[in-house]
């Protein structure tokens, strides 16, 4: 279940971590707008790249594929499927360890057809705290009550890790136009306003002029898109009661399928209770 919420009526005092962030990204921000898409766009189409429709980017066995999402994307990416926040997005948590994919997991994606729908249905809650046993909960993300702290959303993923959008024969996606800017962009991204790449097979290819030049535009307005919607959860960002035992408390509660995880982002603070 979801819970939106704005937080306290009485807004606390930014701490100074806090501000010296939000300071260093208006910064970042700042600069980025100054970044010269033409550049961008020469170191691409020196890279080169052009998709090979692996699909390993989308599949958990290859390495770390979580998509993070703004609210935004979330939210056109209902509006295209119909899908209800939880079945399109879940909380931005650590990356598991390796998913064991058993014979019936592989059975059901052998089953799914090409309708946009992902293999959960209703909101799945269930699918939340089987993820979240994978992980080692990151002490400084549990409060005192044992609820999970997670900043930001990722895309929705199947049990066995590969993203719920995949298609298993084709390896295409069935939210292709509405996909999210980091898929749009990959293998590149920029960090620190410098141009890097992911582990990709497709680079290395010929890519064009044009198609460099739409790639770092894009590229760019993601960049600015993701540092500026940090700065916002930053802003709304409220801190939270700690103590010693809250992790066993976390762990207690989802060894009896309990679980309350509240996702800070840029439109403020989000409850999924189970």
């Amino acid at each position: 279940m979801e819970d939106p919420s704005s937080g306290s009526k009485q807004k606390p005092e930014k701490t100074k971590y806090q501000l010296i962030l939000i300071a260093a990204l208006k910064k970042e921000i700042e600069m980025a707008h100054r970044l010269d898409p033409e550049k961008l766009a020469s170191e691409i189409e020196k890279t080169g790249f052009s998709c090979r429709l692996c699909g390993k980017c989308c599949k958990r066995a290859f390495g770390d594929n979580r998509v993070v999402l703004t609210p935004p994307e979330i939210e056109k990416i209902q509006k295209h499927t119909g899908l209800s926040k939880l079945e399109v997005a879940g909380p931005l948590v650590p990356e598991a360890c390796q998913p064991e994919e058993t014979e019936n997991e592989d059975e059901d994606r052998d089953k799914e057809g090409s309708s946009v729908q992902p293999e959960i249905s209703e909101p799945d809650e269930k699918t939340i705290l089987e993820s979240s046993q994978l992980f080692e909960l990151p002490k400084e993300d549990i409060d005192s009550e044992g609820n999970i702290h997670a900043y930001g959303w990722m895309l929705r993923r199947k049990k066995n890790g590969d993203c719920v959008f995949l298609e298993k024969d084709t390896n295409r996606c069935r939210i292709y136009p509405v996909r999210p800017m980091l898929c749009s962009t990959y293998p590149f991204y920029i960090e620190g306003l410098k141009l890097y790449t992911c582990e990709c097979e497709g680079l290395g290819n010929h890519i064009s002029a044009e198609e460099s030049r739409k790639l770092a535009e894009t590229l760019l307005s993601r960049y600015i898109s993701e540092l500026e919607d940090t700065l916002a959860m930053y802003e709304k960002y409220e801190d939270f009661e700690r103590g010693k035992e809250d992790p066993d408390i976390a762990r207690d509660n989802l060894e009896k399928d309990m679980c309350t995880y509240i996702v800070h982002d840029s439109r403020g603070i989000t409850k999924i209770i189970d």
